[in-house]
């Protein structure tokens, strides 16, 4: 007979009579007989042990153990408590670094977005900044209505001087056309406004990079004088209406926006562009990469400049290669944390187990099997893991939303290309997260359980 049966059909029995008094109900922690309404059943009612036959058996005696009831779980409780503390703050620290993780992906691969797009379509072999000559294609309109593709925007670039009566400094023109999207520029607008390349007549209006503004001391509204070298050096005068700050200075140091029709008379060109910038929709795929490949290779014509498409992870390396590295630091504390509150977890139960070997083998003298009384001790661990990991989602939690919105922890952002530590979650990655630090660390519970089977009932039963 099952022992939980078993235990159910002793409870359900008539009251024992010992003495005089009534005794109905059976402590399986300590496994002595109780009196009646000592557990607040005044009377010796039958509630309390009803309640008891309907529950779990497991989850009765695991919350036994260590409670305030238990006179023999002192030291236990304290394993408890230093059990919960490590969960805690391991998920926490888990919590914690992958938002910081998520954070700095989002935010540096954002801006690498805003700058390039997610793909560039160039000359094979060239960058798109560079001078080599115009690329003209027939078939943009054919890669526009592709179903994961956002928009298509031509771009021109030229390389030049910007002079002051102090300073001199390289400078970067990306020229765009009134069909462009500004917003990313917007979003990073540090002063003045963003410029306008409306109209018939060619557009004197540029933005510049904070950093290229602190460099040469440009101020919003003054005339900025600009030098072209090629055969013959060029000047023109642009008026400066905005500065952006987007922080990532191998992308934004040098950069000037411009209109794209200066570029092209600058460069000598009647049509065409330097390339074509793509912006993709979220969650596009390698597998549209390829979409696009075959859209370029069945649609070419002979009339077509040959182009190749690079993607901002290949044009971008660095950058991205740094991030994988911080991925690699992600994972390899995740893995630290969840070993560190694993073993606690195990010190706090082996703790349990030797206070309670005498109990251990009573319940195995009753009947309970050796997987059966794991179990309970198994249950306990459960409770202790998910209260830790309570506290430590509501501390990661409250840590991660003060940063991001008041942005409590700030950085160098010439190391780190961002003004303060970015953040980024969601419930479902938290989720995910909690699961795996959740069956990692029972699995690992499942060592000290051995010691189970080694617990004979002769020889606990005689231990007073």
């Amino acid at each position: 007979m099952d022992c939980p049966v078993l235990i159910q059909k002793i409870l359900l029995k008539a009251p024992l009579r010992r003495g005089g008094r009534e005794w109905r109900s059976l402590n399986p922690v300590i496994g002595e007989h109780t009196p009646a309404g000592a557990h607040g059943n005044a009377g010796g009612q039958i509630p309390f042990f009803m309640y008891l036959c309907f529950m779990n058996l497991n989850i009765f005696l695991a919350d036994k153990i260590g409670s305030k009831a238990d006179s023999t779980g002192r030291l236990s409780r304290t394993g408890t408590v230093i059990s919960v503390v490590s969960v805690s703050l391991s998920i926490a620290v888990i919590i914690v670094a992958t938002a910081v993780s998520n954070g700095f992906r989002s935010e540096i691969g954002g801006k690498a977005r805003g700058f390039s797009g997610d793909i560039v379509l160039a000359s094979p072999g060239e960058d798109i900044v560079g001078e080599s000559g115009p690329v003209r294609i027939s078939y943009k309109e054919r890669i526009r209505e592709l179903p994961f593709v956002e928009r298509v925007e031509g771009v021109s670039y030229r390389h030049g001087i910007l002079k002051t009566p102090d300073e001199i400094g390289g400078v970067l023109f990306k020229g765009v056309d009134s069909t462009c999207s500004l917003d990313f520029y917007a979003r990073y607008l540090d002063e003045g406004r963003l410029p306008e390349f409306t109209g018939n007549k060619i557009s004197n209006e540029i933005m510049i990079s904070r950093r290229l503004a602190d460099m040469l001391n440009y101020k919003v509204g003054d005339k900025v004088d600009a030098y072209f070298v090629g055969e013959q050096v060029r000047v023109r005068r642009f008026n400066l209406v905005g500065i952006f700050g987007a922080q990532l200075e191998q992308l934004d140091k040098y950069l000037a926006v411009a209109d794209i029709r200066h570029i092209a008379r600058l460069n000598g060109w009647d049509d065409g562009v330097s390339g074509y910038e793509l912006y993709l929709a979220s969650g596009a795929s390698r597998q549209d990469m390829e979409a696009i490949d075959d859209v370029i290779y069945s649609n070419s014509t002979e009339g077509d400049s040959p182009v190749a498409a690079t993607s901002m992870q290949e044009k971008y390396y660095v950058l991205f290669d740094w991030l994988r590295l911080l991925d690699v630091n992600v994972f390899i504390l995740l893995a630290l944390m969840i070993s560190v509150a694993g073993f606690n977890m195990v010190s706090g139960l082996l703790i349990m187990l030797f206070e309670r070997i005498s109990q251990i083998g009573l319940l195995k003298a009753m009947g309970m099997t050796n997987m059966a009384v794991s179990r309970i001790f198994l249950t306990k661990s459960a409770m202790v893991v998910l209260r830790g990991m309570l506290w430590g989602n509501a501390a990661a939690l409250l840590l991660c939303l003060l940063q991001k919105y008041f942005g409590i922890i700030t950085l160098n952002p010439d190391n780190y290309f961002v003004s303060a530590v970015p953040v980024d979650f969601s419930l479902i990655s938290i989720l995910g997260m909690n699961l795996v630090a959740f069956v990692a660390i029972m699995l690992i519970m499942l060592l000290p359980c051995m010691f189970i089977s080694r617990i004979s009932p002769a020889a606990t039963m005689r231990v007073k």
